[in-house]
């Protein structure tokens, strides 16, 4: 079914590269893992041409449905499930461009769309544009966007503004506000985790099984790494929230050391 998709959808003019990316090319994966196929095109893939494709070839379709990029999600007559998105080249390459050559950070996950590119299988490239993009993202990590994920990550963390995560959460405790906690420790993990990758020098690998990535992506890793981490997370709720949340800041924060 992989093949027909992407000669079906090749098949259209503006679609210029497809590649597999997702689970199904990480270094962890499982059997529940879904089909994640990613369309680049010089313009939207009208949403009629993929109703009139996914309709011939699945069992049961939902198009146009991604909450985060565009999208369909489609089943085969296997029940094997298929995620569809579509990117248009330019949006790609403004994507590479502010995170890769410009060093720009973000607050958590900085450069997991990096990743995606970087270890995407190709299924089609017509003129070669995207094994150009994978190419370029596959070499040494810029030190300046190292520099400035962690600077950027660890001082919203706990740096010198007025609200930092960590001011968050001890409000969020205050206030016996439990789903505030949880918002706050998850933001405190999002961003811990995109300084880690980065003082590793390796991309995010995005939001899934990010402990075990941790292990086998990264050289080094934090005092206490894993025990801190699932400390923090059972404190929710608890008298321990705050005193876990320093704990385990102080950690990173140590272990990042000048490069904080």
């Amino acid at each position: 079914m992989l093949n027909e998709i992407v000669k079906r959808l090749g098949e259209l003019e503006m679609v210029k590269a497809t590649a597999l990316s997702g689970s199904k090319t990480s270094e962890i994966n499982d059997a529940s893992s879904d089909w994640d196929i990613y369309i680049y095109s010089d313009e939207r893939v009208p949403v009629e041409e993929r109703r009139r494709i996914f309709s011939e070839l699945m069992e049961k379709c939902r198009i146009d449905c991604s909450p985060f990029e565009e999208g369909d999600e489609c089943t085969d007559s296997t029940g094997a499930v298929y995620d569809i998105m579509y990117r248009t080249l330019e949006w790609t390459e403004w994507q590479v461009d502010d995170v890769w050559r410009k060093h720009n950070a973000r607050v958590g996950y900085t450069t997991c769309f990096l990743y995606n590119i970087k270890t995407s299988e190709i299924l089609l490239d017509k003129d070669g544009w995207f094994r150009k993009l994978q190419d370029e993202v596959s070499g040494d990590y810029p030190e300046k966007l190292r520099e400035n994920i962690i600077s950027k990550n660890m001082d919203v963390i706990d740096g010198e503004g007025e609200s930092t995560f960590l001011i968050q959460a001890t409000l969020a405790d205050k206030r016996n506000d439990i789903v505030s906690e949880n918002h706050r420790l998850s933001a405190i993990l999002a961003s811990a985790f995109d300084a880690l990758f980065a003082y590793n020098r390796v991309l995010h690998p995005g939001e899934k099984k990010l402990m075990k990535y941790a292990h086998l992506l990264c050289k080094e890793l934090p005092p206490s790494f894993d025990n801190n981490i699932e400390n923090a997370i059972r404190s929710v709720g608890t008298e321990s929230y705050i005193p876990e949340l320093k704990k385990l800041i102080a950690s990173f924060e140590e272990f990042l050391g000048q490069s904080y």
